[in-house]
């Protein structure tokens, strides 16, 4: 069960991962932490899910913060 990976992060070893994701016909954004195991990673049971429709708060939170905090700008590439 993967999907379209929105974001990544490496941490001791692991990857944390937000993806949208589909189970029994139904979308949502996944946030869980995945490990290496020969080569590829795999998922843990470590993370939760998110209703799709949560995304635009979730979203809004992220920007108030980053605004308030002088972050608004993207990091350049």
């Amino acid at each position: 069960m993967t999907g379209q990976i929105l974001f990544e992060q490496k941490h001791r070893g692991d990857v944390w991962r937000l993806e949208i994701a589909s189970y029994q016909g139904r979308d949502f954004a996944n946030w869980r932490k995945w490990y290496p195991d020969d080569g590829e990673l795999k998922p843990t049971r470590t993370g939760l899910t998110i209703p799709l429709q949560r995304l635009p708060d979730l979203y809004a939170a992220l920007a108030e913060y980053l605004a308030a905090n002088g972050a608004a700008d993207p990091p350049p590439s």
